[in-house]
């Protein structure tokens, strides 16, 4: 079960990851925070993939990604960019929502 719930938290994290820069992008965001998006998009996909294939590591670095980006990435980005942004409703969804999933990924790395 746990296996799973980690499954769909990378994913979910992959998904509105590059759907949020791809929002900021059309309202003059960097292009460059879209392609850095994606490849870490890919490669939160490619640790779902393994671990729907029935791997059992993909979880280490699943835990590592939940836990920099979740304690040392999400914070700064608030700090540098979300709140000099003047944040509106999305923004404030998309930080909540990334923000959940990387405790579900951590939680569900421990427990798998």
């Amino acid at each position: 079960m746990w296996t799973t719930v980690l499954a769909a938290a990378l994913v979910t994290n992959a998904i509105i990851g590059v759907a949020y820069r791809v929002y900021r992008l059309h309202r003059g965001g960097p292009k460059a925070d879209v392609v850095g998006q994606a490849i870490l998009g890919a490669l939160l996909l490619g640790l779902a993939v393994a671990l729907a294939l029935g791997a059992d590591w993909p979880r280490w670095p699943a835990l590592g990604y939940g836990l920099l980006f979740g304690l040392v990435v999400m914070p700064l980005w608030v700090l540098a960019v979300l709140i000099p942004l003047r944040p509106g409703p999305l923004d404030y969804a998309f930080t909540a929502f990334y923000w959940g999933a990387l405790a579900v990924i951590v939680i569900a790395s421990l427990a798998a």
